[in-house]
């Protein structure tokens, strides 16, 4: 081989590789931005779900992160017992609450147990002026700047405030379903969950042994200036509702939210389900929920507008 062939050969190798090694950085770009753009998607999604998540106060933020709610089962008085004593050892407070468990209503704790959310507020009864207890504030700003704001019946503004026989951390989903709405659709601040029940007790909405009455959504609602529309349990109907800026508040029975009685907020929807403001829980109020899901615990369904 001559000089001038050897030469020539050793060119063609030294292009040779460096096309290799433009293709392996073609490659190696791919992959990357493959990467990145994955990661992008992911950040998007996050950031899509943040912005659909009613925005809390950081405690409660905190709150619902820590723990998983499952579906509230009844308990016996034993059962509450055992149950505490397995609780007692996630954190401080829950070992004082299992250690004072005598001082609370079998009611408090069973609503405890299957809402570990509501630890602190149970944890904060007993400090409680009850019944005296009075509303300790009104809505933030943070609350009001909210399209579909999330009040907690269970949140210590007014949650020890008392309602029936109750208080309204126990028993007040109705009158806190009715606030959302008010302020949702009306920007007032004068409604709070504490004012609405309030309003209900002084107008015999609460019915001793059952609850908040089905008239406070209908009769009570169009006093507080809000005209209210009895829904089919139909799945397009629903969603007109809300196309047509009309919140849908539900009475629920036994199943996902409640053991009896309860009443949630159905403000919007995608196409992984609605959205909803449960006035008792965080975690229920972060997830999508299909139809089908929701049609066999609904007994009934208002639609809202403001008079």
């Amino acid at each position: 081989m001559t000089r001038s062939e050897s030469e020539t050969m050793q060119r063609k190798k030294r292009i040779r590789q460096k096309k290799r090694r433009a293709i392996r950085r073609a490659v190696c770009m791919a992959a990357l931005m493959t990467v990145i753009v994955a990661a992008l998607r992911v950040a998007s999604d996050h950031l899509l779900a943040a912005d659909s998540v009613p925005k809390l106060e950081n405690n409660k933020l905190q709150a619902a992160s820590a723990v998983s709610v499952r579906e509230p089962v009844e308990r016996h008085a034993a059962q509450i017992t055992s149950d505490l004593k397995d609780y007692a050892s996630t954190s401080k407070t829950a070992k004082k609450i299992y250690e004072n468990r005598n001082q609370y209503s079998e009611t408090l704790l069973t609503a405890y147990l299957n809402n570990p959310e509501m630890e602190d507020f149970v944890a904060g009864y007993l400090e409680a002026n009850l019944p005296q207890y009075t509303a300790q504030g009104g809505f933030t700003e943070e609350e009001m700047q909210q399209e579909f704001p999330l009040f907690l019946q269970w949140d210590k503004r007014w949650g020890y405030v008392s309602y029936g026989g109750s208080i309204i951390g126990l028993s007040g989903c109705g009158p806190t379903c009715l606030s959302m709405t008010l302020t949702a659709l009306t920007g007032r601040t004068d409604q709070t969950p504490a004012d609405v029940a309030r309003f209900s007790e002084e107008h015999g909405y609460y019915v001793e042994g059952s609850g908040t009455a089905w008239s406070l959504m209908t009769e009570g609602a169009a006093a507080l200036g809000l005209s209210a529309r009895e829904l089919s349990l139909d799945e397009t109907v629903m969603k007109n509702a809300l196309d047509s800026g009309r919140p849908v508040i539900c009475s629920m029975g036994a199943g996902d939210f409640t053991t009896q009685g309860h009443f949630i907020l159905i403000y919007g929807y995608d196409a992984d389900g609605f959205f909803v403001n449960d006035p008792n829980c965080i975690a229920r109020s972060s997830q999508r929920w299909s139809f089908e899901r929701l049609r066999g615990q609904i007994k009934n369904l208002w639609a809202y507008s403001v008079l």
